[in-house]
């Protein structure tokens, strides 16, 4: 069981993780490893004819709730994607600044 493995996995980084075992799984490898958060949604049905299908995700969202994967690393190259941000909203605020004063000095030569 993937989510099993992953619990385990924090603890070791030598458990084989069985991705490949569910093809939902393997669709989410990438996001439910190494630094990504995770967010899961179950759905259920309140028919008669459902209740099957929603007692097994509600026992897979528990299998899934048990899991603790660790906090999300945050990675290097972020500070400095967020100081190259912030100077590029800050020229962009002087740009505008600029346009504004420009607009009110054609608008009082026209008045």
């Amino acid at each position: 069981d993937v989510m099993a493995a992953l619990g385990q996995a924090k603890g070791n980084g030598s458990t084989h993780i069985p991705y490949r075992n569910s093809k939902l799984t393997h669709l989410l490898q990438d996001c439910l490893g190494g630094s990504a958060k995770v967010l899961m949604l179950v759905h259920i049905g309140p028919a008669s004819s459902s209740a099957g299908e929603s007692v097994c995700s509600l026992n897979f969202a528990s299998r899934v709730r048990a899991v603790e994967l660790g906090g999300a690393k945050r990675q290097g190259a972020g500070d400095a994607d967020a100081a190259r941000n912030r100077a590029l909203v800050k020229k962009s605020r002087d740009e505008c600044l600029q346009k504004d004063q420009r607009i009110e000095e054609l608008a009082a030569m026209v008045r």
